[in-house]
């Protein structure tokens, strides 16, 4: 009895030994080759898993299952291009240091807004270094065998004008009397007119802001910085056409106050130099090129590259 009964769990154990590691083969065998490379479903199925969430509360039944198929191949075709791209780092023999893996690591954390603090694990580890071969394929392969000519550049600007067109701006200082802050509208009126007979006395402007201003600017001596013209209050706009670099406006009233202002210094409205939107010009189109560029680069990597799909 005792021999029948440890023959029956022998072959208990046996089949369970025997299912589980069916499911584990199940689990990593290949869902794709690349030249001599493999990419794994348990490796597609991690990918997957990051956009189940949202694919399970948008649909149900088919769909579902459709919308999952679609995914997964998606998925795995981004996976395959991303393997012949490191496949050619490796190549190439390009290589990332420690350093830089740790700080690309810490950087992909902040983006998540996850705590930066604890190692690196080997997940994470892989990951910021595939990234940063792949930044080094893509620049030794695309960017630098793209060059822009400066007539190109000049051809883009002159037939490009309304994209340099620059609104004026205007920097300026203000002090205002709040009626909330002066405690009625008289009282801040009555305010605003004895700061500006102790300006026109002499008294420092900055000085003044910071004694009688209610504005949060009061701190920076009164300070608004540089304002795109159209973007202040109409009664304040009127007053800074009028007024040159240096000098202060009589009191000018608004439904927040009072305010007396300062024009600091005025950029008038007219057309960027060449040379000032010649580096915009350049990162546009070597974006616009090197796009096109890389897809050809890829699709050559795909027509000489051994891929089958095995899903």
């Amino acid at each position: 009895m005792r021999m029948i009964l440890l023959t029956l769990l022998a072959l208990v154990f046996s089949f369970v030994d025997g299912f589980a590691q069916e499911r584990l083969d199940a689990k990593d065998r290949i869902a794709a080759i690349v030249n001599d490379d493999v990419i794994t479903l348990s490796e597609l199925q991690q990918k997957a898993a990051t956009f189940m969430p949202q694919l399970n509360a948008q649909y149900k039944g088919e769909e579902l299952q459709r919308q999952t198929d679609q995914l997964r191949y998606k998925l795995l075709v981004a996976m395959i291009e991303q393997r012949l791209q490191l496949q050619q780092a490796a190549e190439m023999r390009l290589t990332v240091s420690e350093r830089e893996v740790d700080s690309s690591v810490q950087d992909m954390r902040k983006r998540r807004g996850a705590a930066p603090a604890s190692a690196p694990t080997v997940s994470e580890r892989k990951a910021a270094r595939d990234q940063l071969l792949l930044g080094r394929v893509y620049q030794h392969k695309i960017r630098n065998t793209l060059l822009i000519p400066d007539a190109t550049l000049r051809e883009y600007y002159d037939a490009h004008h309304e994209e340099f067109t620059l609104a004026g701006e205007v920097s300026i200082s203000q002090i205002m009397l709040s009626v909330s802050g002066s405690g009625n509208l008289e009282k801040a009126r009555l305010r605003s007119d004895h700061v500006l007979k102790e300006i026109e006395k002499g008294r420092s402007f900055e000085e003044l802001a910071k004694d009688y201003s209610d504005g949060p600017e009061a701190k920076n001596g009164g300070s608004l910085g540089i304002m795109t013209r159209g973007s202040l209050l109409p009664q304040i706009e009127e007053i800074v056409d009028h007024l040159g670099p240096g000098e202060i406006g009589p009191v000018v009233e608004s439904p927040v106050g009072f305010h007396i202002i300062r024009v600091d210094e005025k950029k008038p409205a007219g057309l960027r130099p060449y040379e000032e939107a010649k580096n915009f010009i350049e990162n546009k189109l070597l974006r616009e090129q090197s796009q096109d560029v890389y897809q050809e680069w890829l699709n050559e990597l795909k027509d000489n590259a051994f891929i089958e799909i095995l899903l």
